[in-house]
């Protein structure tokens, strides 16, 4: 019952949280695009860590890297990729298993839906820059 209730609450989550991005477009000109940016480099080598640490049942190190992943995508509005990290950095916590392997076959699927979102809205944003730009100059 918990499981289902588990996956209807991240079934229901937009991959990215369109009010937080807009937040931080509105915050400081060019702040929303280095986020994406920063995230874009960095996040593919946290997930990189957390396979190879699961292939190596390093829990702590797939613990630390499960962390880290939940807060940078957090941080971007991109919850349920939060929500399976905080799963599986508790899993390694609690030497689960059966919930380890459960979330590292959703994560790489769910990453890969944050970072086109991020890919789409980084390039949206970079538009609209040239847009001002050119219409700034005519």
């Amino acid at each position: 019952m918990r499981n289902q209730a588990e996956q209807a609450d991240k079934a229901s989550l937009p991959t990215l949280n369109q009010d937080l991005l807009a937040q931080y477009s509105s915050r400081k000109s060019g702040l929303l695009e280095r986020l994406i940016e920063a995230y874009l480099e960095e996040a593919p080598r946290f997930l990189k860590n957390i396979r190879q640490s699961n292939q190596g049942a390093e829990l702590a190190d797939l613990k630390l890297n499960s962390h880290a992943l939940k807060s940078c995508s957090y941080n971007l509005g991109a919850a349920k990729l939060s929500t399976i990290c905080q799963r599986l950095e508790n899993a390694a916590s609690n030497r689960d298993g059966v919930e380890i392997e459960a979330m590292m076959a959703e994560i790489g699927p769910e990453f890969f839906e944050v970072e086109e979102a991020l890919k789409t809205e980084l390039l949206q944003i970079k538009r609209q820059a040239a847009a001002a730009a050119s219409a700034a100059r005519n």
